[in-house]
């Protein structure tokens, strides 16, 4: 019978080619990163970013970021878009921030008159007030790395065109104030909000979660991650294997690591309520409509452009050199050079 898929069993880390060359530069570009830096990590939907800020943050530090009141050299806080209509709110996300820090004036402790007495500070502070006492306790934390992931939410701040990466550069400043490091995670979205802050496209270290393109050595890397997956489902006698069905696979997630753990849970699932394994024609019923395999994939798309377009600024603007300066002019200033009179013209007046 089916079900061996449960929800702390399918957070866990599958190793996979995409994942350890991930995981292996992120981890070497924070460990040398330097305060003020921002790192942005950027991939498609669900190929597991989230998960990734837990194991690194566990390779940096390893159990002195769990509970501690104290020294926390780590903060993950997500980018929700809370506001009015759906609006992504500043000051919202400001008060996030500092129960994530554990502010002792501004953190919910899950006692109702401890909540309610927080949440009224919290409404009746400005946020500029609100600003200064994060600032405040990303310090006095000793806070190295602030994690903030699905920042393309972040995107969400305002009709105003200029709104998204004003928030990203407020969030640049607050790096280097507090001599920590920022790390943008999320979906592709991110990267055109980056684009238009060139404060930030400087200064960013960038670094791609790709999905399974549909090369030679891509689609044998993909085949590898599904023989892994074999053996956590119970697959039907006429099913050997998922890597027998690599086509339709590969086809139904578009070579994403997310979109095919998804349906391998779902397909699963359904096996375990008809008490039967899972078979090829049930990978077919579960799979993703054309309809929302067609909207994925243009999202898709479009974001790995968005990163060939990036790539390609910041090496050409690398490459630019800059016009030689002017010769400096050696004489003294309000003096007037010394010239040669015409022959002749010695006594004329001036």
């Amino acid at each position: 019978m089916s079900g061996k898929f449960g929800a702390t069993k399918f957070d866990i880390a599958i190793p996979h080619r995409n994942w350890k060359r991930a995981i292996s530069e992120a981890f070497y570009v924070l460990s040398c990163a330097s305060p003020g830096d921002v790192i942005c990590i950027t991939g498609p939907s669900r190929a597991g970013k989230s998960l990734l800020i837990r194991i690194l943050i566990q390779m940096l530090f390893g159990n002195n970021c769990s509970d501690s009141v104290h020294y926390l050299p780590a903060v993950v806080v997500e980018a929700v878009n809370s506001g009015a209509h759906g609006t992504f709110s500043t000051k919202a996300f400001t008060q996030r921030m500092l129960e994530a820090v554990k502010h002792p004036l501004f953190l919910m402790k899950g006692q109702d008159l401890d909540d309610i007495l927080a949440m009224q500070k919290m409404d009746r502070s400005t946020e500029a007030t609100l600003r200064i006492a994060l600032e405040h306790a990303l310090i006095l934390r000793g806070v190295k790395f602030l994690f903030i992931d699905e920042a393309q939410h972040i995107k969400y701040a305002s009709k105003d065109a200029q709104a998204a990466f004003a928030v990203m550069d407020s969030l640049k400043c607050l790096a280097q104030t507090c001599g920590l490091v920022i790390v943008f995670v999320g979906a592709y979205p991110i990267l055109d909000i980056i684009a238009k802050s060139p404060h930030l496209v400087g200064r960013k270290h960038q670094i791609h979660f790709p999905r399974y393109h549909a090369s030679a050595e891509d689609i044998e890397s993909f085949a590898e991650l599904l023989q892994t997956y074999s053996g956590l489902i119970d697959l039907a006698p006429t099913l050997g294997s998922l890597v027998d069905e690599t086509e339709l696979m590969y086809e139904g997630s578009m070579g994403c690591v997310g979109l095919l753990k998804a349906w391998i849970k779902r397909a699963d699932a359904i096996a375990n309520i008809d008490g039967k394994p899972v078979g090829a024609d049930l990978l077919r019923q579960t799979r993703l409509t054309d309809l929302d395999l067609t909207s994925i994939k243009a999202e898709i798309l479009a974001g790995e452009r968005s990163l060939i377009k990036s790539s390609i600024s910041s090496a050409s603007s690398n490459d630019r050199k800059e016009p030689p300066a002017p010769p400096k002019k050696r004489s003294k200033p309000f003096q007037r050079e010394p010239m040669r009179e015409t022959a002749g013209n010695r006594t004329e007046s001036r």
